[in-house]
């Protein structure tokens, strides 16, 4: 085995090539599903726009509807774009793969960031009600969640698999049985930053014994908790108070 690569249980990794390809695959597919959940909000909250907006605002609802259409088809076209780069890295092997994944989860969230703007605009300009403002939350939840998961998982990572080479090299957030298994070759998985992303998103802050370490990490974590803060505030108890 070389220097530039490090074995954990059955399988090789390459220190410039982290994760593996198989993992890229996989966080590529459940990232997929952000801009997907995104579609399906706007056609939903849409739908009540329109029918909304026949009693007055009809100007709002086509200034909305246009400006949803435009991004839609940019982002769209952008991400088709970035998939079939993506694609064609994984079957070569290419080794700036992390720069298509960057780009494709950078997309992915300002497409996330332009939606909830816009929903946002709509719901208080047509006053949206309890039961579909809380279905549109509870989308946006699950979409907010997939496109944090990402991040924590993309920048963290390549750090833990180097940290098994390398024990001095630091990684960006320090999980409790990683320091219980410091020597024991454990690395977090798909649950381990799905437990993280879904905490910090119920409690606006980290869980317990999980810190993020690295700065990339921490600003991450200040995005995600202000933004479900955002979320908490203005959708969910806008959707409280109609239920009156």
């Amino acid at each position: 085995m070389s220097e530039n690569s490090i074995r954990l249980g059955k399988s090789t990794y390459a220190l410039h090539h982290l994760p593996t390809r198989g993992q890229n695959l996989f966080y590529i597919l459940f990232l997929v599903l952000s801009p997907v959940l995104n579609a399906s909000i706007n056609l939903f909250a849409f739908e009540d726009f329109r029918h909304l907006s026949k009693q007055g605002a009809h100007h709002q609802f086509d200034f909305l509807n246009s400006l949803s259409e435009v991004s839609g088809q940019l982002f769209g076209a952008m991400l088709v774009l970035l998939g079939l780069n993506l694609i064609f890295a994984l079957q070569r092997r290419h080794r700036r793969i992390r720069d298509s994944l960057l780009l494709f989860g950078v997309f992915s969230s300002l497409y996330l960031l332009l939606n909830l703007i816009t929903v946002s605009y709509g719901i208080f300009v047509f006053k949206v009600q309890s039961g579909d403002l809380l279905a549109i939350s509870a989308a946006i939840y699950g979409s907010l969640n997939i496109v944090f998961l990402f991040w924590y998982w993309y920048f963290d990572y390549p750090d833990q698999i180097k940290h098994l080479h390398h024990p001095d090299h630091p990684c960006q957030i320090a999980f409790p049985i990683g320091r219980a298994n410091h020597h024991g070759g454990w690395v977090p998985n798909f649950l381990d930053y799905l437990y993280l992303t879904i905490m910090v998103s119920n409690t606006l802050g980290p869980p317990e014994n999980h810190s993020p370490i690295g700065d990339q990490v921490k600003v991450v974590q200040l995005i995600h908790s202000t933004t479900m803060l955002v979320l908490l505030v203005i959708f969910v108890s806008r959707a409280i108070n109609t239920l009156a």
